[in-house]
C-alpha cells in the first residue's frame, strides 16, 4: 500500500513527502552533503523506503515525527549547525535502540568512542563501498526487526504473566473456602434439615388450598433445593463428585417457579416481572437445581442492580438449533471496562455480597455447554442472553 509520510508539515523537504510502500522498510539518512544523500537514495530505490535530510535539526524532526515507521539512520558525523554526535544524543532520547549506521570522512577518535557510547551500530567511511553499505543497513534492518518483535513478545508474556498471577490468586481464595466449605455446609445442612423438619410439622397442622399452605409448600421446595446444593458442594470439596444425571428439562418451567418464588418473597419487593416464554420451546439436557441456581442468581443480580424499583422482562425463545433465555433489567448498567470480569469468582461492585454469584451461573451454564453473553449500558441496564443446545430427544 502506498501512501504519504506526512502530509501535514509542509516545512519539511520535498523528499520526506514522497509516496512510499508501507511493505518495504524504511530508512533515514542524515547529510549535509548532497552528493551522499542522492547516491544512498538511488542504492537503495526499490529495496528501502529512504527519507533524507540535510542537517541534524530537520533529522531529528522527522525522525521525531516518522519514529514508528523508520527501522534503521545512516548520520553523518561532520555537520554544521548541529554536529552528528549531538544529532545522535537527541534521537537517542527519543529511541534508545534504533539502528545507527555512522557516515564519516574524517572523524577522529575521540568522537568514534562517543558515537560508540550512544549506541551505534557500524562505521562507515567516505567515500563508502556499495557492497558493504547494503549488507551493513541489512543487517541494521534486520536488528531493527529483531528487536521490535522482542519488545512485542514482552509485552505479551508480561500480559501473559499478570492474567497468570491473577489466576493463581483467584486459585489461592478458591483454595482458602474449598479448605473452609465441608464444614461450612456441614453446618448449613444440619440447620436446613431442622428447618425442613418443622416446615413439613406445620404443613401437616394446616388442612386445604389456603395462602399459608401454599408459602409452606415454597419454603418446603426451596429447602430440598438449597440440601441438594449443599450436598454438591461436599461432594467437589470431597474431591469425589458424584455424577449427577443430566435429563430432559422444560426450561420454562424451571423459570415460571423461580419468578413465583421471587414475586411472594421481599427479595424482589417493588420489581415488576414481564414473562414472554414461548409455548414449543423445546426441552434441553440439564440438571434441574443447578440451572435453578444459575438463572435465579442471574435475576438475583439485576434486582440488586435496581435497588428494589424497576422492570425486569424475561424471554424465551427458538434460536437456530438453541434455546435462548434473555434477562434484561432497568438497573445502572455495567461500565464496559470490568464488563469482562463480572463473571470471575469473588469480584463484586457491591459493599455486600462475596461476587460469587455469578461465577456459579457461568459456571453452571458452561457446564451445560450453554453459552452465557453479556450486554450492557450505563443508565438503561444490562441484557443476559443464555444458550443451551437443544435436547438430542428433540432432534430426533
Amino acid at each position: 500500500m502506498m501512501g504519504p509520510i506526512n502530509q501535514k508539515d509542509s516545512s519539511l523537504p520535498w523528499d520526506t513527502r514522497m509516496r512510499f510502500d508501507r511493505n518495504k522498510n524504511t530508512i533515514l539518512v542524515i547529510d549535509d552533503e548532497l552528493g551522499p544523500r542522492e547516491s544512498l537514495r538511488i542504492l537503495f530505490k526499490g529495496i528501502y523506503n529512504v527519507i533524507t535530510a540535510e542537517d541534524g535539526e530537520k533529522g531529528i524532526k522527522i525522525f521525531k515525527e516518522n519514529k514508528d515507521i523508520i527501522d534503521a539512520i545512516i548520520l553523518d558525523l561532520k555537520m554544521p549547525k548541529k554536529s552528528g554526535i549531538e544529532t545522535l544524543e537527541e534521537i537517542r532520547k527519543i529511541d534508545e535502540k534504533v539502528p545507527v549506521i555512522i557516515l564519516t570522512g574524517y572523524g577522529d577518535m575521540e568522537t568514534a568512542k562517543k558515537a560508540i557510547h550512544l549506541g551505534t551500530l557500524e562505521f562507515m567511511s567516505k567515500p563508502f563501498n556499495v557492497d558493504e553499505m547494503e549488507e551493513i543497513v541489512k543487517r541494521a534492518v534486520n536488528k531493527r526487526k529483531a528487536i521490535l518483535e522482542s519488545e512485542k513478545l514482552k509485552e505479551e508474556l508480561t500480559l501473559l504473566n499478570s492474567r497468570l498471577n491473577e489466576r493463581i490468586a483467584q486459585m489461592e481464595k478458591l483454595a482458602t473456602i474449598g479448605q473452609l466449605s465441608s464444614e461450612i455446609i456441614h453446618e448449613v445442612n444440619n440447620l436446613l434439615t431442622v428447618i425442613h423438619g418443622y416446615t413439613q410439622l406445620l404443613l401437616q397442622e394446616i388442612s386445604g388450598e389456603n395462602i399459608s399452605s401454599k408459602y409452606l409448600l415454597t419454603i418446603e421446595s426451596e429447602i430440598k433445593r438449597c440440601k441438594n446444593i449443599a450436598r454438591s458442594i461436599l461432594e467437589i470439596a470431597k474431591s469425589k463428585p458424584e455424577a449427577r444425571p443430566m435429563k430432559d428439562v422444560c426450561l420454562n418451567e424451571i423459570i415460571r417457579k423461580i419468578i413465583e418464588f421471587l414475586e411472594i418473597s421481599n427479595i424482589a419487593k417493588g420489581i415488576k416481572f414481564s414473562l414472554s416464554l414461548e409455548n414449543d420451546l423445546p426441552m434441553i439436557k440439564g440438571e434441574p437445581n443447578h440451572l435453578h441456581q444459575a438463572i435465579l442468581n442471574i435475576l438475583i443480580n439485576s434486582i440488586q442492580a435496581m435497588n428494589k424499583r424497576g422492570e425486569i422482562s424475561v424471554r424465551t425463545e427458538k434460536a437456530k438449533g438453541k434455546v435462548l433465555l434473555i434477562i434484561k433489567d432497568t438497573g445502572k448498567g455495567i461500565p464496559q471496562d470490568i464488563i469482562d470480569k463480572i463473571t470471575e469468582p469473588f469480584f463484586t461492585t457491591k459493599e455486600e455480597g462475596a461476587g460469587l454469584g455469578l461465577s456459579i451461573a457461568s459456571r453452571i451454564i458452561k457446564n451445560h455447554n450453554g453459552e452465557l453473553k453479556i450486554f450492557s449500558k450505563i443508565g438503561e441496564g444490562t441484557e443476559f442472553k443464555i444458550y443451551f443446545p437443544v435436547s438430542t430427544l428433540n432432534m430426533n
